[in-house]
């Protein structure tokens, strides 16, 4: 049985607040279809984050829905999870709102109900595999007994199918995340033959014998912290699966280039340099599209902060997209401390974190409240909820 794993798409952001990044999202969207059909799949799995924001634009779900409309046409099942840009509070009816509740009902109104799977949690038999999924869950909810579950009702369902688990979390063993969600070990007890996971960006594989645990990854570049492995690609997953056998085949996307760069600069002849270098590397290679330009430069001297970063946009602003620089300062004692000029929020939000004497608990609570806020869009009383439940979670 053939299987085509996706993930990630977070379609209707607007990286940078450019509409040009918020149409990339959507063409690698689209890209990740075609692939998915050109296999010929008997499933196609999505481990979240499908969308942004649990309130998307109605341009983002119907570009949604047109790519999985065209899944479904060609009588292929889709399963899929919430991830947690996807999950918020619907305070009337006091339950979980999220658009693939909204997807669900128009794909039934359609007539293609049955192939389009929401599992929330739960297990199901798709052909000659069963496909066991949960949406994400923050810290604190006890992921290792939702798989413990899952796997119980799988093997009810049949005891010798090849089965597959979906789930949207950090996995402690599998990635460096800033606060994990479950440990490997408590997924790689279950029986499942392929664990998809989504919720990390890059694309993460890992064999267990005759097993593979895999993150597929976004579709597109989400956020700057992934800049750095960007020319490493974006991809979905094939993946032949049948009793005791199990292969995988990543399918490379097309997406928008990044130009990276990492220096030191000392003097202002430095900077020039660089910038020579950078108008080099943009002018003599072939771009399908003006790339994203990011980099990170570390002061010493007499450089002054906000001067580099003002004077590489305005050489690489007509050869590019957009420029982002990063500046930190290098102080005698050789001690690296970030400036204010050029920094992201995210950045400067952990670092500060991180200097404040409070205990680990406290400061991944710090970390999660603004994650709310900042990555996943909570406004208003879904970000009062989401605070609340996280609180709920500590107690």
């Amino acid at each position: 049985m053939r299987i085509v794993h996706m993930s990630d798409n977070h379609l209707g952001k607007a990286q940078f607040h450019l509409a040009e990044r918020e149409e990339d999202l959507y063409k690698a969207f689209d890209m990740a279809v075609d692939l998915a059909l050109q296999q010929d799949p008997d499933l196609v799995i999505h481990t979240g984050d499908l969308f942004d924001s649990y309130r998307p634009h109605p341009r983002a779900f119907v570009r949604a829905f047109e790519g999985l409309l065209r899944i479904v046409e060609r009588d292929i099942p889709i399963a899929i999870v919430e991830g947690n840009h996807e999950l918020g509070p619907d305070t009337v009816r006091k339950r979980i709102a999220s658009p693939l509740i909204n997807l669900r009902k128009l794909f039934e109104r359609l007539g293609y109900g049955k192939l389009f799977v929401r599992l929330g949690p739960g297990a199901v038999r798709i052909g000659d595999v069963v496909v066991a999924g949960a949406p994400y869950a923050s810290r604190g909810v006890k992921i290792a007994d939702t798989v413990e579950s899952l796997d119980r009702k799988a093997k009810n369902l049949c005891e010798s199918c090849p089965k597959v688990l979906m789930l949207h979390q950090g996995v402690r063993g599998m990635i460096k995340a800033i606060y994990p969600e479950v440990d490997f070990s408590e997924i790689a007890k279950s029986s499942f033959d392929y664990v998809a996971m989504g919720h990390y960006h890059n694309k993460v594989v890992r064999r267990s014998g005759k097993r593979i645990f895999a993150y597929s990854g976004s579709t597109e570049v989400i956020e700057t912290r992934e800049i750095p492995l960007a020319g490493e690609g974006k991809y979905v997953l094939s993946v032949k699966i049948d009793k005791g056998c199990i292969e995988m085949e990543e399918l490379r996307l097309s997406t928008r280039p990044f130009l990276y760069f990492s220096e030191t600069l000392i003097n202002t002849q430095d900077l020039y340099v660089l910038i020579e270098g950078l108008k080099k590397q943009l002018t003599s290679q072939e771009f399908d599209e003006r790339p994203v330009v990011y980099g990170k430069l570390s002061l010493k001297g007499d450089v002054r902060p906000g001067m580099p970063t003002l004077e590489i946009r305005r050489a690489l602003m007509d050869l590019s997209l957009y420029v982002i620089v990063r500046e930190s300062r290098i102080t005698e004692e050789g001690e690296e401390k970030g400036l204010l000029t050029g920094v992201g929020l995210e950045e400067l939000v952990q670092n500060a974190v991180a200097s404040l004497d409070l205990d680990q608990e406290v400061r991944a609570l710090a970390l999660r409240i603004f994650d709310l806020w900042y990555r996943e869009g909570k406004r208003g009383e879904a970000f009062v909820n989401g605070v609340l439940g996280l609180m709920e979670e500590g107690s």
